[in-house]
């Protein structure tokens, strides 16, 4: 019978912590919804739930639920889909878990186009306001137009602000950013309609835009930043809104499945599931299973919608979407992202996790689990579990108090000084308090506190610096130890041979071939294969092998090569497969391996014969960074699935970088895990302080046990699979972590010196209410005006200095302009005019008492001349910051870019040819079956081979 999709939806949760507990409970409170909605009529008897789930952010799953029937009679129209959306979100509701969102895959282009409406709205508000008071003379209805587009427009490009603040007010919430951006408004509104009753036909450039351009202006500047903000999260959160394809590429959309009757799939379920009894032979069972399919239909299926039982077919180079166990044909599987084990031959009735790779032949395999409750599913939701430490936004408090205060004792200087002066009148009260709520612009507020993280996010993220959480710029717990995975985090994931021992050219071409046919996908192998065919041995003509052999352990494999018995591993494989291997090595041989190499034993005919050596690149100035921590006395912490003996001839190889008792050899991802449980629980040790670096998806649970407990966990590269679940990505250098506090510490000094520059602003203007009482005027509108735009700029420009002490602290080849720029100096130069050139009209006003601009003149009294000199002084300091930064868009902006391309164009037509061989492939997990006895399989390594770039021929590199 042809099923129905009844009802489809999704929805963004958090507060997920294991599958064991949160999955299976959601999953089991969802079908107790299921079964009420099917006994109120809401849905079919027979009405399945299918549920799947993807991590889409740190600590935010994205269930997939979907209502499937077969019922042919039921009414599918009259189905309220709006009502069964509300009782599943109803249901994760009760059991503790926030619904952030639901069905909101488009969220982020939404977004996008509402700040990009709002900003041309506004942009064409203002330009009808500027048209229209140039082309009509002053008159009611032209005040009357002009006020309507002003606030209808603001209305509308600020409704998302209006609205939540209305919405927070009903919940007593009103530390939002939504309250003063509401209030701003309000009051810009307020402004306008008194001077549209008092004056209803405004003339002059000041009142025209004070009244009507400056609110679409500054609501404006609020939308641009809400874009800014979208812009920078949507970086960072690039891979969250690609799901698992991010973690998984080769995972199918839709696999074929075999659509099984009812009596087929019964007989196959008790084929599955025999208990006791006589085993049948693989033959018998493959022959059943055939008999049983050739009678089913092949039909589509998505991988969400997977469910136990089903029969599903996996090409070569597919993900295997659900556990299963393999029921047709036979094939290598690359398992390196969940267990380590890069590659291992499955046969039939062999089980398959999902998340491997199909890297031989199409099979058949039955799925004994659901997407839901697969292999994968359960690693990521414990590599996305909710945060256990609720971090509190960092509060304003003491700001707002005394910045309140500024304001209340502005109100009150300019209804107490007229009063004591007998200068008391309404119009100058008013005009007095209106210029006070102006010159307090709480957008300008939004942009003192908001901008210089947004800025300060972005550039780390143009330096290749990625955080997951925009807390972490509030993170200045200092650093005292750093725990390191290595393979792929200390070195470069790329490995090399480096010598061999007792191996013939007769005997490396037998290993070319085993290694060729059947380790290919091992990193190791690799190695040994791009060697081989680097140096020139030769190809055999003669490709005979058979009686293949794989260790259950992953510790090597053997095969009949051309009528040769060969045995390749680790010792321990070598040895229980009855080759003697020798008491001791040659010097040349400990040598290596007390340098980090990883030895790969080769027997011929059970003889022992001779040992490959691989060597790992560490990464580029890795070494250099490390011994600079250690120098600053920071504990560093290796755990490594390499054996003792490689891991410990690492670290001499490094100039034992490590504390003896601080390289953990031999480690699981499971006991990874439980060490840094130890760790951050250990009295007298900050957990803040720990910070975790790794590489592979199972190092992913590691960076979420950080996190948990404060400290910050971090992957190396943005293409590393750990980046999805980790706090911060790095740019494959450790240099970021001698920055991070640092960079938080000016970007926390930057949002308090605008906070500064607001507070100048207030008590600048409360000056000139004061000044301007003395000599019995009220301050034009001109002041506030003039004061509102220089704290708004110079807010502006002490935000983008965040970005520019980024620019400085990450790139070493920051020019000496930029760093001028971003040091104190160039804003001590704004500061310091701005204040001098206010103490020239001050004291021009009291000179002439009234508003005076200041002039330069020295010989009308010593108010004139201080005013003169107050001028000159602050004229300089403006120039020489205008001379800066000038200069810096000269050099940074024009001539740097300029050349850059230049050197980027001359360098896309040269081609280099280096001189030798050079061979180097991905390292992979020192867990693999080529270690000594002593290296176990390194199972937190996630091997990637579709990430590799393959080096091939006689000196020239090729890009594959």
């Amino acid at each position: 019978m042809a099923k129905h999709i009844v009802f489809q939806n999704s929805f963004l949760v958090s507060g997920i912590m294991c599958h064991k507990g949160c999955g299976a409970t959601i999953r089991v409170s969802l079908d107790n919804t299921l079964d009420e909605l099917k006994e109120q009529g809401f849905l079919p008897r027979d009405a399945q739930l299918v549920v799947d789930a993807e991590p889409q952010a740190l600590g935010i799953h994205r269930l997939i639920l979907l209502v499937e029937s077969e019922d042919d009679k039921f009414d599918y129209i009259g189905i309220n889909k709006k009502h069964l959306a509300t009782r599943f979100h109803q249901d994760l509701d009760d059991f503790g878990y926030q619904v952030v969102q639901n069905d909101g895959q488009n969220d982020q282009g939404h977004s996008g186009k509402i700040n990009w409406l709002n900003i041309t709205v506004n942009l064409l508000a203002l330009a009808a306001i500027i048209t229209l008071s140039i082309v009509f003379p002053p008159s009611l209805p032209l005040t009357i137009g002009l006020t309507a587009i002003a606030f209808a427009t603001t209305a509308f490009t600020a409704r998302h602000y209006l609205i939540n603040f209305f919405k927070n007010l009903r919940h007593k919430t009103i530390a939002t950013m939504d309250t003063p951006i509401t209030l701003g408004w309000a009051l810009s509104l307020a402004h306008t309609l008194y001077h549209a009753i008092r004056m209803p036909m405004m003339t002059g450039f000041s009142m025209i835009f004070m009244s009507f351009a400056m609110p679409v202006t500054l609501i404006t500047i609020v939308n641009v930043m809400d874009e800014i903000k979208r812009l920078v999260l949507s970086k960072s959160r690039t891979m969250y809104l690609q799901g698992v394809k991010s973690l998984f590429p080769q995972m199918a959309e839709k696999y074929h499945s075999y659509s099984l009757l009812y009596d087929v799939q019964v007989t196959l379920d008790g084929m599955m599931n025999r208990e006791g009894g006589e085993e049948e032979s693989v033959e018998a069972f493959e022959r059943r299973v055939r008999e049983l399919l050739d009678a089913s239909l092949l039909e589509t299926q998505g991988k969400n919608t997977i469910r136990k039982g089903m029969v599903l077919t996996v090409r070569r180079g597919e993900c295997f979407p659900v556990d299963g166990i393999i029921i047709q044909g036979s094939t290598f599987v690359d398992a390196s992202l969940l267990t380590g084990e890069s590659n291992k031959r499955r046969q039939c009735r062999d089980a398959v996790p999902a998340g491997a790779i199909n890297l031989g032949r199409d099979v058949t395999i039955y799925a004994t689990a659901d997407s839901y409750n697969s292999t994968v599913n359960k690693l990521l939701f414990r590599s996305n579990r909710a945060q256990e430490i609720a971090q509190k936004p960092k509060s304003h408090k003491t700001f707002v108090y005394l910045y309140s205060a500024l304001i209340i004792a502005g109100i009150a200087a300019s209804i107490l000084i007229p009063l004591a002066l007998g200068l008391f009148y309404p119009p100058l009260l008013l005009q007095n308090i209106t210029g006070i709520l102006f010159t307090v612009c709480p957008c300008t507020m939004a942009i003192a506190h908001q901008l210089p993280k947004l800025l300060s996010t972005h550039g780390r993220h143009q330096q290749g610096i990625v955080l997951r959480d925009d807390r972490l710029t509030e993170h200045f717990d200092a650093m005292h130890t750093i725990v390191f995975d290595k393979t792929g985090t200390l070195t470069t994931g790329e490995s090399e041979v480096d010598s061999s021992e007792g191996i013939s050219n007769a005997l490396w071409r037998r290993i070319y071939l085993l290694e060729k046919h059947h380790g290919a996908e091992h990193p190791l192998a690799k190695a040994i294969i791009r060697h081989f065919e680097a140096t020139g041995r030769g190809r055999s003509l003669i490709q005979d092998i058979s009686e293949e052999s794989f260790d259950s352990n992953n510790r090597g494999l053997s095969a009949l090569v051309q009528g040769r018995r060969i045995h390749i591993g680790n010792a321990e494989f070598l040895q229980r497969c009855g080759v003697r291997m020798p008491s001791e090595w040659p010097l040349n041989v400990n040598r290596k391996l007390n340098q980090g190499c990883t030895p790969v034993f080769v027997a011929e005919d059970g003889v022992y014969q001779g040992v490959v050596l691989v060597r790992h690149e560490v990464r580029r100035d890795v070494m250099a960074s490390l011994r600079r921590l250690k120098r600053q006395g920071k504990r560093l912490i290796l755990l490594t699935g390499d054996g003792t003996l490689s891991a410990r001839g690492f670290n001499r190889q490094n100039g034992n970088i490590f504390a003896h008792d601080d390289v953990h050899a031999e480690q699981t991802p499971e006991n990874k895990e439980e060490f840094l449980k130890q760790l951050m629980s250990q009295e007298g040790i900050d957990p803040k302080g720990v910070w975790f670096v790794g590489d592979g998806l199972n190092d992913a649970p590691c960076a979420r046990i950080v996190s948990d407990k404060g400290g910050i966990s971090c992957s190396m590269t943005a293409n590393d699979k750990s980046a999805f679940f980790t706090d911060l990505t790095l740019n494959g250098s450790l240099d970021y972590l001698f920055r991070h506090n640092s960079l938080n510490r000016f970007l926390r000094k930057d949002v308090l010196q605008n906070q500064w520059i607001l507070a100048f602003g207030a008590l600048a203007f409360l000056a000139f209410i004061i000044t301007f009482s003395i000599v019995g005027v009220a301050v034009p509108p001109l002041i506030p005006m003039a004061i509102m735009s220089a704290t708004t700029l110079f807010t502006l420009f002490n935000s983008y200095r965040v970005r520019l002490s980024v620019d400085c602290a990450l790139d070493n080849n920051s020019s000496w302009f930029k760093r001028l720029l971003a040091s104190d100096l160039s804003l001590g130069l704004l500061a310091g005019g701005g204040a001098l050139l206010i103490g020239a009209v001050l004291t021009a006003t009291v000179a002439t008492g009234g508003l005076a601009l200041p002039a330069i003149v020295f010989t009308a009294g010593a108010a004139a001349v201080a005013s003169s000199v107050c001028y000159l002084a602050a004229a300089a300091m403006f120039g020489l910051f205008a001379l800066l930064a000038s200069a810096y868009l000269v050099h940074d902006k024009i001539i740097k870019r300029a050349v850059g391309e230049a050197v980027e164009h001359s360098s896309g037509n040269d081609v280099t040819v280096q001189p030798g061989p050079r061979v180097s492939v991905s390292e992979g997990s020192s867990g693999d079956y080529y270690s000594s006895p002593i290296f176990k399989p390194d199972s937190s390594k996630s091997q990637r081979p579709f990430d590799r770039q393959p080096e091939t021929g006689e000196g020239m590199v090729f890009n594959g």
